[in-house]
């Protein structure tokens, strides 16, 4: 069954009173996410898997929301520093590697 993008939906879903929160989920790399996941704790059950959706539960204050990390110009360039040693980027109009 091909879905396209749009369809391949995440759902949470929770209520005030039951500790437990469930996600029905049709996302490749969360399903492998919550997989790995459930091997190590038992606190996520599988519920159903069928026609690449799968469906689990685990406890609701596992779900958090959270803002972007807001960095200062100087983290930003410090960690694009740290990204361009570690990976061998360039710096955009530096060709100092290139001679």
């Amino acid at each position: 069954m091909d879905l396209t993008k749009y369809e391949m939906e995440t759902i949470y879903n929770y209520n005030q009173e039951d500790p437990l929160a469930s996600c029905y989920t049709m996302d490749r790399a969360l399903i492998r996410r919550l997989d790995v996941l459930a091997e190590k704790h038992k606190e996520i059950t599988l519920l159903r898997s069928g026609e690449g959706m799968r469906e689990y539960t685990f406890p609701k204050k596992w779900i958090k929301v959270r803002a972007p990390k807001e960095l200062s110009e100087e983290q930003r360039e410090n960690m694009a520093k740290r990204a361009r040693e570690r990976f061998g980027f360039a710096k955009e109009g530096d060709n100092s590697e290139q001679e």
